[in-house]
């Protein structure tokens, strides 16, 4: 999906709605409310939740509110392809949480033409909350890539910069 936001930019967006339980989002008097969404801006990856936007009368969206998630840490990316009719590809990965009080987030995809980018974020501290400020590891968090239709080549993951290739 592009969105025109402020300042005239087209940005790539993906919902991130892999989580079952993720809520919807919502148009209601000319305010889309999404709950959790990534873009790829100028190429670097970002994570917002409880983004608003305002339509306009010509049908383009500006943006009025998001609160931006912090990044989480990525060690390593590791492709596996499954040798299967259609074939099936996923990611897993690796990384660090900034401390152990938060959570993954739900994992975003964005697809430009052979570039996948995976972006992966951390919940955030409500308010009153505080934590112990020590690195949280996380292991192997497996994220499906969709590559139904996707013609034979190498591809590009991208999961917070961290890249890695595989092969149709």
């Amino acid at each position: 999906m592009y969105l025109f936001i402020r300042r005239c930019c087209v940005v790539s967006i993906a919902l991130a709605s892999q989580n079952l339980l993720a809520q919807p989002a919502i148009f209601q008097d000319g305010v889309l409310s999404i709950p959790q969404g990534a873009a790829l801006i100028s190429g670097e990856p970002a994570y917002y939740n409880d983004i608003q936007l305002q339509s306009d009368i010509e049908g383009n969206f500006t943006l009025l509110a998001a609160q931006q998630a912090n990044l989480v840490v990525v060690n390593t990316v590791q492709i596996i392809v499954a040798e299967s009719f259609p074939v099936q590809v996923s990611v897993t990965v690796s990384g660090n949480l900034s401390v152990p009080c938060v959570e993954l987030q739900t994992p975003a995809t964005i697809r430009t033409g052979t570039l996948f980018s995976v972006v992966l974020a951390e919940t955030s501290l409500g308010p009153a909350e505080s934590c112990i400020a020590i690195v949280q590891p996380f292991f192997d968090q497996n994220i499906k890539l969709d590559v139904d239709g996707l013609p034979t080549g190498t591809y590009t993951v991208s999961v917070n910069g961290i890249e890695a290739e595989f092969t149709l």
